[in-house]
């Protein structure tokens, strides 16, 4: 997008937010990419409109459409000016990417939510499985800050993409607490954000 210029750490924040699906919290990056989106960087990013972010017991990020428009812009961008080697290696396989992305007539957020997806059948039926030790009846709203600690520590990142493939389903509904007040600090920590919005309870119509 040659209206935005970015330096090259706030190039490579935004390509890492991408490749971790989308949306991680800052402790989720620093394990992921090896670094926070913070300081100057957050704000920057927050101001240009490529990033949301909710500030619960750390920082949680969301690439916007903006965000997102940005990173299948960059899929054919030259490197930054005075990159590293491995900036430079980098920016050579974009284009390769951008290549199989066309061949396949997929959209990068597509593919990346598939990629996060290895193993993610077996995720997801362990969040249904958790679900149904947690709720007496079928459509009973279940809190994601009793479901998480069930699926046995699996990364956040990869809970959250299952969780959004599963609210694509027609039998599971993800919604926001209604009473907001009544939300403690632990339900705003695993709430899952979903289009710039924080959801905190699940629901399975029938087994």
């Amino acid at each position: 997008m040659a209206d935005i210029e970015l330096g090259a750490k706030d190039r490579a924040l935004l390509l890492g937010l991408m490749s971790a699906g989308g949306a991680a919290s800052n402790p989720e990056l620093r394990d992921w990419i090896g670094s926070p989106i913070d300081g100057a960087h957050r704000r920057r990013l927050e101001e240009l409109g490529l990033v949301e972010g909710e500030k619960r017991r750390s920082y949680h990020f969301e690439l916007t459409e903006k965000g997102w428009a940005w990173c299948v812009a960059e899929l054919s961008t030259e490197a930054p000016a005075r990159s590293f080697l491995q900036g430079r290696v980098l920016y050579r396989l974009l284009p390769v990417l951008r290549t199989a992305l066309e061949a396949a007539d997929t959209s990068l957020a597509e593919q990346v939510a598939a990629l996060r997806r290895t193993g993610g059948a077996a995720l997801t039926a362990r969040i249904r499985e958790a679900y149904w030790k947690l709720a007496d009846a079928p459509q009973d709203w279940v809190p994601l800050t009793a479901l998480r600690p069930l699926l046995g520590g699996a990364p956040r990142a990869d809970v959250d993409a299952a969780l959004r493939e599963l609210e694509r389903e027609e039998d599971v509904h993800i919604a926001p607490e209604a009473d907001q007040k009544i939300l403690t600090e632990a339900d705003r920590e695993a709430a899952l954000r979903i289009g710039g919005k924080s959801k905190h309870l699940l629901a399975i119509d029938g087994r």
